[in-house]
């Protein structure tokens, strides 16, 4: 179940984590059921791979790439112009460095924004 109270696009991410649970987690799933109250966690491994499912499903990496070469957008730009919040573009950035490429981090990611 997905909070009505979330945005449109929070929706979007809050499902695309839920599946990485599902894709990912399946085992754990049939032994408990698992209850979120925090997105974008950085110290839960399930909820970190989770959350990079995420990020991988709904963001491309090719559309990054071009982006970032443009020298006048900076990182907030870069959200906005892929509809991402700058947590979720956070995790993004985390998954393409872990596969080789180098991108700056330019924040912290907080693991209750979307506690509401």
């Amino acid at each position: 179940m997905i909070s009505n109270f979330l945005s449109e696009e929070e929706k979007m991410i809050v499902a695309a984590h839920e599946l990485g649970h599902i894709i990912l987690h399946r085992s754990q799933l049939k032994m408990a059921p698992m209850q979120d109250d925090t997105l974008y966690n950085m110290t839960d491994n399930t909820e970190y791979q989770a959350n990079l499912f995420a990020a991988d499903l709904l963001i491309n990496d090719e559309e990054i790439e071009d982006m970032v070469q443009n020298e006048d957008l900076d990182y907030f730009g870069l959200c906005s112009s892929l509809n991402a919040t700058p947590e979720l573009m956070s995790f993004k950035l985390y998954s393409l460095t872990k596969r080789g490429q180098a991108y700056h981090m330019p924040m912290e990611i907080q693991s209750n924004f979307l506690a509401k």
